[in-house]
């Protein structure tokens, strides 16, 4: 990629994306005045870029703005009852903006669990695996010295958490637990009958007529993410939400 091109992407990244890359920018400088090391400002900054490009996607600005302050000040109201005579530290700053940008990536993860994501030396690997180790690497690093802030992320995630099953419930759909049956290990029964009945119905659809009606779909939800970027989540009708919803799982 050229300088030119090179210019020209982060331009249209930023016109596309202002609100991330403001609270990127904010982040940032905030946890310097905190004093944060510099692999923790970098981490940081990514999860609000990661988990705010996917939560911009599927809920718009409005909910992506409302669940990084909200995470945050949950995260930072944690970290103020366990730690009071440090709310007014530089600690308590590093506490409000980790709890927020964590609470942006479990919003992402809660909404689309199984959207998979192609990690360094990994591989494709399930958002909601991503999220379930980070949570755990906080809890067992924040009792350790100089990590007390780690405790502000428990309480960012937990509120991202809830309020996605919360808003989920009350849009009418049928949501379930993202995160239940992940370590029950019984095997599942399909039925026959339904599957052959279900292999009979597709060879009836031709590659054209399967290619043409895969198209209108996926134009209909472009129409839909294209709304939400205008109007945001809540100006979806119900159907639109669970389109949205029933896409979401596909991923």
């Amino acid at each position: 990629m050229g300088g030119a091109n090179l210019k020209d992407y982060y331009k249209n990244f930023y016109y596309q994306n202002k609100l991330i890359v403001v609270l990127m920018a904010i982040t940032a400088v905030a946890l310097l005045i905190a004093q944060d090391n510099f692999l923790h400002i970098i981490y940081n900054v990514y999860l609000i870029y990661f988990g705010g490009f996917i939560l911009k996607q599927h809920l718009g600005e409005q909910r992506l703005l409302s669940t990084f302050i909200l995470s945050a000040t949950v995260g930072y109201g944690v970290f103020a009852i366990n730690y009071h005579e440090l709310i007014m530290s530089y600690i308590s700053i590093s506490a409000f903006f980790g709890a927020g940008a964590i609470g942006l990536l479990v919003a992402s993860a809660t909404y689309s669990p199984n959207m998979e994501i192609q990690l360094v030396l990994v591989g494709r690997v399930k958002m909601k695996w991503v999220v379930i180790v980070l949570i755990a690497l906080d809890i067992f690093s924040m009792f350790s010295e100089g990590q007390i802030a780690r405790i502000s992320n428990i309480g960012g995630a937990g509120f991202a958490y809830l309020s996605i099953m919360m808003m989920k419930q009350a849009s009418g759909s049928s949501f379930k637990n993202p995160f239940a049956g992940m370590f029950n290990s019984k095997p599942k029964f399909t039925s026959t009958v339904n599957d052959s009945y279900s292999k009979t119905q597709a060879s009836k659809e031709n590659d054209e007529e399967y290619n043409n009606r895969k198209k209108a779909e996926q134009g209909n939800i472009d129409e839909i993410l294209e709304k939400v970027r205008l109007k945001g989540y809540e100006g979806l009708s119900k159907e639109e939400k669970q389109k949205l919803f029933n896409r979401s799982k596909e991923l």
